[in-house]
């Protein structure tokens, strides 16, 4: 496999719009990896130019066909040439190109050709595209980004590149085979990747479609950022990289990308830290169809990686908010500066340099979480022992996250205790969130001590209840994130939430969206703090929950019906296009009978089929676009592979990906490695001339 790539999107997906599904670990291969286009077409537009151009080994090609004429192209696949290359099996295929094992024929070495679909061959913008991602990856030198060899094209056949061939897995087929990732590594991840930006950068390049599916772990343990296939010159001219035109891949892309306007730097170091976003949570940023992740994106406000996931820590939480504000300002200034932000993250949970961190992780993925969680836990336990003494806030978030990563460590319960136990009189911060939201002036919400002017009750009025909560629980958030917080004593401060909970119960009964979890973790937070939540206090009503007999009828609650398939699709729902399912896609059905359906384009897989949803339902709805692949077993004693021990000479039917094959001699391990199963209706697993599933 050469890079993740054709059919990757984030994200999460990234999940595939939410929380990983089941890996099936497919071959990923560099190229274009599930990214927008909505560019100009005409056949006028300026021949590119910029870094690069004039490199003989990339020029572009002058043959019949490679310049986008409108010719008969052919199509090509395994067993056929093109140029001195030799094609093999094809290790898979996106929305423009399909990725093949090759041979050069000359050099002796086994390569990746990346070979553009006919059909888009014929249009000019699309092939020069095409040709400038060779030219944007032919001009860096950098050990984490992946070398391009050669481009070209033949007459009658589509334009070609030629790239190095890696053995390794795309950190989105990581991320779904092992879940969230350590926070170090996620850190260790994103300065690797922040310093081939840095590089990509001084040298006018933009890359523009970072992604998970994008960044190649190899299995001698390099970080490879691969598919500059969008990637963007600045000083080329040409219309494939004019403003107006949507290149990228939305869950990952920059505000100022999607709207079309100009990008920097920034905009890569926005995508970064989505990227790192979904390593960590397991989920990406912002989910639904394209306009609404474009939207939420350019609003920003995307709930904080520590929320969804504790173990994450509150500072790779805030760098990574940071890194995807919506206004390029907010961000780092260059991804240098990024790279520096991320490697302190690294040391500070007591882990060495991310290129080690990472390579040893390749290596032994098992034994490196085994090894590095503890001592992570041993330096935070250290580091919130150390801040008890400064700031009460630090100190439990830095315990919490102990706790998250080893939820029995003796010596996180009993700091733990010892802060909490401190920590009871310590009432600033819900002081600080109660003055940040106003409530006084507001009247959401009416806070008073035992005894006081209006006793012990607190009203809700209207449907005010669950905003206010929603932004009380972020106030106690950004105060318990603050590191100069003094202590002060606010007596025993009780909250009323009954109130609360009844209007964000009718939020709930007319499908109003609210943050979830906005009501428990304010409990939580005020206990941690040493204060009393009472929700049993009764409330003083000053609006009827119920509608009055002659309102309009409450809305009827939609479904949310969860798409779930093997590989990336565009989901078409009662013939209206959903976006993309990055093997996952959460969207909302009126009550009813739907047709729906998955493709990838003409010649590739689909799914189609019907539902029936009933108000409110919540529905996961799994398909399969890969066909399986009949596996002949051709290796001495037999193998053991996708859980199952096959003899030699039997099949074993298996679903294109990766998988672990261990060479059996008799009951013994002789040998195992990674095989990459391709989508074939048939090959046959042998050692020579290296382990491999080759075309029967």
């Amino acid at each position: 496999m050469t890079s993740g790539g054709p059919g990757d999107r984030g994200d999460g997906g990234d999940g595939g719009d939410g929380a990983p599904g089941p890996a099936d670990e497919r071959a990923r291969a560099l190229g274009h990896a599930d990214t927008l286009a909505s560019e100009p077409v005409s056949g006028g537009a300026t021949p590119p130019s910029g870094p690069g151009a004039s490199a003989a080994a990339l020029a572009p090609p002058s043959q019949p066909g490679a310049s986008g004429a409108t010719g008969a192209i052919r199509g090509v696949g395994p067993g056929d040439r093109l140029g001195r290359y030799e094609l093999g099996d094809e290790l898979g295929a996106g929305g423009m190109a399909s990725v093949y094992r090759a041979r050069d024929v000359e050099l002796r070495r086994e390569v990746a050709v990346k070979v553009l679909f006919p059909h888009l061959a014929r249009k000019p913008e699309i092939t020069r595209r095409f040709q400038r991602e060779a030219r944007a990856a032919a001009v860096l030198e950098h050990p984490n980004i992946l070398r391009v060899y050669d481009v070209g094209a033949q007459a009658g056949a589509p334009p070609f590149i030629v790239m190095e061939l890696v053995r390794g897995a795309s950190l989105r087929e990581i991320g779904e085979a092992r879940g969230p990732l350590l926070a170090e590594l996620v850190a260790a991840i994103g300065a690797l990747l922040c310093d081939a930006l840095a590089v990509a950068h001084a040298a006018g390049v933009i890359h523009r479609d970072v992604k998970p599916g994008n960044v190649l772990l190899a299995d001698d343990g390099r970080l490879l950022l691969a598919d500059f296939g969008v990637a963007h010159l600045e000083d080329d001219d040409s219309l494939v990289t004019r403003s107006g035109a949507l290149l990228g891949t939305p869950s990952f892309m920059a505000p100022e990308q999607a709207l079309g306007n100009p990008v920097d730097g920034r905009s890569d170091l926005y995508a970064v830290g989505a990227t790192l976003y979904q390593l960590a949570t397991g989920a990406l940023p912002y989910t639904g169809p394209t306009a609404k992740i474009v939207a939420d994106a350019a609003r920003g406000g995307a709930t904080p990686a520590l929320r969804r996931r504790p173990a994450v820590g509150a500072e790779l939480s805030r760098l990574l908010e940071r890194m995807m504000a919506p206004e390029p300002a907010g961000r780092p200034a260059t991804a240098a500066e990024a790279a520096a932000a991320l490697r302190a993250l690294v040391a500070g949970g007591g882990l060495g340099e991310p290129a080690d961190e990472v390579r040893a992780f390749a290596l032994d993925r098992a034994g490196w979480e085994a090894s590095r969680t503890p001592r992570v836990v041993e330096r935070v336990v250290e580091r919130a022992r150390a801040a008890g003494r400064r700031s009460l806030p630090q100190a439990l978030a830095l315990v919490d996250r102990a706790l998250a990563l080893a939820p029995d460590h003796a010596g996180a319960l009993a700091l733990a205790a010892e802060l909490q136990a401190g920590g009871r009189r310590r009432g600033l911060v819900v002081a600080v969130a109660l003055a940040a939201l106003g409530l006084a002036a507001a009247g959401a919400w009416m806070l008073t001590r035992d005894g006081g002017a209006r006793g012990r009750g607190a009203a809700v009025t209207g449907d005010a209840g669950g905003g206010a909560l929603a932004g009380l629980d972020a106030a106690v958030d950004a105060a318990l994130d603050a590191r100069d917080l003094t202590a002060v004593d606010a007596g025993d401060l009780r909250v009323d939430l009954a109130a609360a909970d009844a209007a964000l119960a009718r939020d709930a009964a007319v499908g109003r969206p609210r943050d979830a979890g906005a009501s428990r973790p304010l409990a939580d937070a005020a206990a941690a703090a040493g204060l009393v939540v009472d929700a049993a206090v009764p409330a003083v009503a000053t609006a009827d929950a119920r509608p009055a007999p002659d309102a309009a009828p409450l809305a009827v609650s939609p479904a949310r019906v969860t798409f779930a398939f093997d590989t990336w699709c565009e989901l078409v729902v009662d013939d209206q296009p959903r976006g993309r399912a990055d093997r996952e896609l959460e969207v909302t059905l009126a009550p009813g009978r739907h047709r729906a359906s998955c493709g990838q384009g003409p010649g590739l897989g689909g799914w189609s089929g019907t539902i029936e949803v009933a108000a409110g339902e919540v529905r996961r709805v799994e398909g399969t676009l890969l066909a399986p692949v009949e596996v002949v077993i051709d290796l001495g004693g037999g193998v053991r592979i996708g859980g199952q021990v096959v003899r030699r000479g039997a099949t074993i039917v298996l679903r294109p990906g990766r998988y672990r094959v261990e060479l059996l001699d008799g009951s013994r391990v002789r040998s195992a490695g990674y095989v990459n199963i391709p989508r074939l209706p048939r090959c046959t697993l042998r050692e020579t001339p290296s382990l491999d599933c080759y075309r029967t």
